[in-house]
């Protein structure tokens, strides 16, 4: 990466560094991040795209009186993003309204003048870049600013080009935070919605996690937040010194699944391997017996 020095001071920099690198909602990366970056290089407007693959489009979010309004062009030539996904190459345009202008980059690049008409403004100057994953090159998205004063300069290409290359870091993070965050609410809906108990407890049987069934058992004395950290048998005391907790013990020993029966409830104890072969948890699964 070029050095910050000559195009922008190291304080703005850094202030947006933290700013895009703090951010793991892709909607505020849409919207709040990206005011950032046009504040930063003065221009009218700016749109960060984002690609989804499935549908082979560029989507985005732009705020309009408070709401957040949904974006989608095609991945082609009939937008300046999307010829700028498809080419991957750097876009900058004095007048949009100019075809020859428009003619001399590509002959079958077009300007969409109906998003103009559909709003009421005027698009004028345009520099849009695209941000490929730095490490398997793949195309995240592509940054779009719209009508500088003045135009786009050399120097506002090397300003986006820095910060473009952080966005392509935050839109990664943003994904990896989403991803992980949908994961979680799918596993506590599925865990919350079965007719069994589900309790995992790492090897000292301190539990990690469990579901609503769990917080029946304990008599409704403990939430399941509450329940994280704590010892499985300092809350399930009558469970102490039983099969099961027999079980848990030679489970971690043998590293293979076991069955403990208990009065009424029959208990699967599972073992969760890491990457070296060893037992790092214990997976208890509660099923009334018939």
């Amino acid at each position: 990466m070029k050095s910050t020095t000559s195009i922008i001071s190291k304080e703005q920099f850094f202030d947006i560094l933290n700013t895009i690198l703090t951010t793991h909602d892709i909607n505020e990366l849409l919207t709040y991040v990206v005011e950032e970056v046009r504040k930063t290089i003065n221009a009218d407007r700016c749109t960060l795209y984002l690609i989804n693959k499935e549908t082979h489009e560029l989507y985005s979010k732009v705020l309009q009186a408070k709401e957040l309004v949904e974006i989608r062009l095609p991945i082609d030539k009939t937008s300046l993003a999307g010829y700028c996904a498809i080419m991957r190459k750097i876009v900058v345009i004095k007048d949009a309204y100019d075809d020859k202008e428009l003619s001399n980059i590509d002959k079958d690049l077009v300007f969409d003048k109906s998003w103009d008409t559909k709003s009421g403004y005027k698009t004028k100057s345009v520099l849009i870049i695209p941000i490929p994953d730095k490490v398997d090159g793949q195309l995240l998205g592509v940054f779009q600013a719209l009508n500088k004063e003045g135009g786009f300069t050399k120097n506002d290409l090397d300003i986006i080009e820095q910060l473009t290359y952080l966005l392509g870091i935050a839109v990664k993070n943003a994904f990896l935070y989403q991803m992980i965050e949908q994961e979680r609410i799918l596993r506590e809906y599925i865990m919350d919605d079965i007719e069994e108990g589900i309790c995992i407890v790492d090897t000292k049987f301190n539990i990690v996690s469990a579901n609503r069934f769990i917080e029946t058992m304990s008599g409704m004395r403990f939430s399941i937040s509450n329940m994280i950290g704590v010892n499985f048998f300092d809350i399930f005391t009558n469970l102490e010194k039983t099969e099961l907790q027999e079980k848990m013990i030679e489970v971690l020993e043998k590293g293979y699944k076991m069955v403990a029966n208990l009065p009424m409830v029959e208990v699967k104890v599972i073992p969760y391997h890491d990457d070296s072969g060893k037992v790092s948890k214990i997976i208890l699964i509660f099923t009334r017996s018939l």
